[in-house]
């Protein structure tokens, strides 16, 4: 007995100490930064890290698109902080701060304090590039600023850099983002073009335009005013004292000592202050600012414990598609995956692209641009609008419905598909529609049994957009007015609404795209605006061709001549006519249209708001139950559907019959466990048994049964079993 408790105390105390460890030392994921701290208590992970989404329109983080793993427990030069393995830095070892100041007469110049660099390269050679950061909260403050109070705006940063971290090449991406790219190609796969142009548009949705590939980590005080243009104009101060007035009000906030050399006299400080009409303090990086008793010393002192990203530089989202990232692709695959998220970048730029005339002083302004079109001193150009027809027609063998209901749309001036006279049809987009379900029908069958299956219904449909082009001088109220456009994502910019203006119909193209017409030429007028025709990814504008010289009786006509309108769509320029602006109208199918106004038809609109993805509502899922891919490591193809299925039932025989060849099989396995262990319950049951009769029998009892079923023991009902009511003679 005392052997057997000293083995068990032994086992206790060797179980204990185990537990013990394992609290004291808990292990972790490999790769995981905690596993890296140890015993070094001061070791910090480095956090201004490369590899995260970036929303480029906005200025702002989006979702991590590369995975951070800690595996090597790699430190910085100066062994200070724990960075992943796919990520260099480099230190700066610099104790000077670099002070820039600067003068900035026109919002379209400013700039990001830290998403400079990604901003300025952001690797695409599209025009609407130059939006870049239009979106961000610093910029529309500059802009709606400098357009109320007619101000300039002066900024002045005291910038400290410590590190610069660096994307290693060929990084893992993350799991979340991979499988959204996966997913992605597999409707690619399957055809699914639809599906895929959805989910592209949620994957930019989430995670930005581009990818984060290098980080400047340090610490920044900007300081940014706004004073008046009077002050900046009246040119009794130069460029440089003013940048130096600015200068000295942040050091003078700051109680920072320094020999500045630009003869910076209490003159123009004072002058400058004066003219100040707004002032911002961001400190970025380092303690909290304090409205008082804060110097630079204070802030310096806690730049390295703080640090901050204080520039950004990166790459489209797209690059980081190729076959180091997703080798489970084919080449073929990959090359559709990469047009598609690129497409979709290209877009969600285009939907936020307002081109227009950016100088305030001229008649054209329009505050809600951001691209300057060069329409600031153009000429008026009156050009009318024929209106808009669509055909619609059903695709052979359709069983599930008229998707043309709707769609087919008459032109109001002829009652039918053509355009009134003086004017000529041009066809701007093709698309097509399909919709399917599937119902499941059960009846009797084989005398006794029942039969069920599933019927598919199936019905797809083509429609044709147009609009009507004047090819001569027409009449002025021969056309409509045009009053604006709106879609389920866009709003009309006259009403600022998904409505049109008073006495404006709608007319519908494809399934979204609302255009307001009227020919009430007296009360409509006042809400119209000098419409320059439609542009989509396949035709050109015909108004936007040269127009033809003057007449014999010296009138001179903006529109097209009929021999250059009859040469085709395919040679019509994709822009808008001189003095007209191109505006974004509707992207139908992953193909752009875009329509012309009048340069400073837009002036009374004010700053756009952004237009995020998705642009387009979720597709149906079509009922199909045989949408299968599989990648075949073997022949590095894919397989889909009917190869799919075989390609699995192969492999899942081949791991069979190497599971029967090599021993017990797991079938066999589970069947000798459940033998097992029925027969340790009849063992049980067979010596429970036992032990109750040889007890009743030694108490010398003998039992009755009691066949009223009023008294019979009820073995449902209660808690008391089946022994509730019982009858003992002695």
């Amino acid at each position: 007995m005392l052997g057997f408790v000293l083995v068990v105390s032994i086992v206790a105390s060797v179980i204990g100490g185990e537990l013990l460890d394992s609290v004291q030392k808990p292990e972790f994921p490999k790769g995981d930064v905690r596993a890296c701290y140890g015993d070094n208590k001061k070791l910090e992970r480095f956090e201004v890290l490369p590899g995260q989404g970036w929303d480029n329109l906005r200025n702002v983080d989006a979702g991590l698109v590369v995975v951070y793993n800690y595996s090597r427990c790699r430190t910085t030069e100066d062994g200070r902080f724990l960075i992943p393995d796919t990520v260099n830095t480099i230190p700066l070892k610099a104790s000077k701060l670099n002070v820039y100041a600067e003068l900035i007469s026109h919002w379209s110049n400013y700039t990001s304090t830290t998403a400079h660099g990604v901003n300025v390269d952001a690797g695409l050679k599209y025009d609407s590039v130059k939006v870049s950061g239009k979106f961000s909260s610093g910029y529309e403050s500059v802009k709606s600023k400098q357009i109320g109070d007619k101000s300039y705006t002066t900024r002045v940063q005291l910038r400290y850099v410590r590190y610069s971290a660096k994307l290693q090449p060929d990084a893992a991406l993350h799991p979340t983002f991979k499988s959204r790219l996966l997913s992605i190609a597999g409707s690619l796969q399957l055809n699914k073009t639809d599906q895929a142009r959805y989910d592209s548009e949620l994957l930019v949705r989430d995670f930005g335009t581009h990818v984060v590939t290098s980080v400047d980590a340090g610490a920044a005080l900007v300081q940014e005013d706004q004073v008046s243009s009077e002050f900046v104009n009246s040119r009794k101060f130069t460029k440089n004292q003013i940048t130096a007035g600015a200068s000295a009000s942040l050091f003078g906030i700051f109680s920072i000592d320094v020999s500045y050399h630009s003869s910076t006299s209490n003159e123009v400080k004072k002058a400058y202050e004066q003219s100040r009409s707004s002032s911002q303090i961001d400190t970025l990086g380092g303690p909290m600012f304090k409205a008082s008793n804060f110097t630079a010393n204070d802030w310096t002192n806690e730049v390295d414990h703080e640090l901050v990203a204080v520039d950004r530089s990166g790459d489209p989202l797209f690059f980081l598609i190729n076959s180091v990232s997703l080798p489970e692709l084919p080449n073929s695959v990959l090359y559709q995956l990469q047009n598609l998220v690129e497409e979709t970048i290209l877009h969600y730029y285009e939907f936020n692209t307002y081109r227009g005339c950016t100088e305030l002083d001229s008649p054209n302004f329009s505050p809600a641009a951001n691209l300057d079109d060069g329409t600031c001193k153009s000429p008026y150009t009156n050009l009318t609008f024929g209106g808009v027809y669509q055909t619609c027609s059903m695709s052979s063998g359709s069983n599930n419905g008229d998707l043309c209901s709707g769609l087919d749309q008459v032109n109001p001036k002829t009652g039918g598909h053509t355009c009134p006279d003086g004017y000529e049809s041009v066809e701007l987009h093709t698309g097509r529609l399909s919709d399917s379900k599937s119902v499941h029908s059960c009846h009797s069958c084989w005398l006794f049994f029942k039969c069920c299956h599933d019927n598919y219904y199936h019905s797809e449909a083509t429609y044709i957009m147009h609009w009507c082009a004047a090819t001569g001088p027409v009449s002025q109220d021969s056309g409509y007015l045009f009053g604006g456009l709106y879609t389920s994502q866009l709003n009309n910019p006259l009403t600022q609404g998904k409505t049109c203006p008073v006495n404006f119909y709608t007319r519908t193209l494809g399934k979204d795209l609302h255009i307001c017409i009227s020919d009430d030429y007296e009360l409509g007028m006042k809400y119209s605006m000098p419409f320059g025709g439609f542009i989509s990814c396949t035709t050109g504008n015909p108004l936007a061709m040269n127009p033809k010289p003057k007449s014999k009786g010296g009138m001179n006509s903006a529109l097209p001549s009929l021999h250059s309108f009859f040469q085709g769509s395919k040679t019509w320029p994709k822009h808008c006519p001189k003095g007209y602006s191109q505006h974004l109208a509707y992207v139908d199918q992953g193909c752009e249209i875009n329509y012309c106004l009048l340069a400073g038809s837009l002036s009374e609109v004010g700053l756009p708001k952004i237009r995020r993805p998705p642009f387009q509502t979720a597709p149906l899922l079509l009922p199909s139950t045989e949408n299968h891919v599989v990648f075949d490591p073997l022949t590095l193809t894919w397989r889909k559907n009917q190869e799919a299925m075989q390609f699995i039932s192969a492999r899942v025989g081949d791991a069979t019959s190497s599971s029967t060849g090599s021993g017990m099989s797991a079938g066999a396995a589970a069947g000798i466990a459940v033998v097992a262990t029925l027969g340790c319950v009849v063992i049980s049951t067979i010596i429970i048994v036992l032990i109750k009769r040889r007890r009743k029998s030694s108490a010398g009892y003998r039992h009755l049964a009691i066949d009223d079923p009023l008294l019979s023991p009820q073995s449902n009902y209660g808690a008391t079993g089946s022994d509730a009511v019982n009858v003992h003679v002695e």
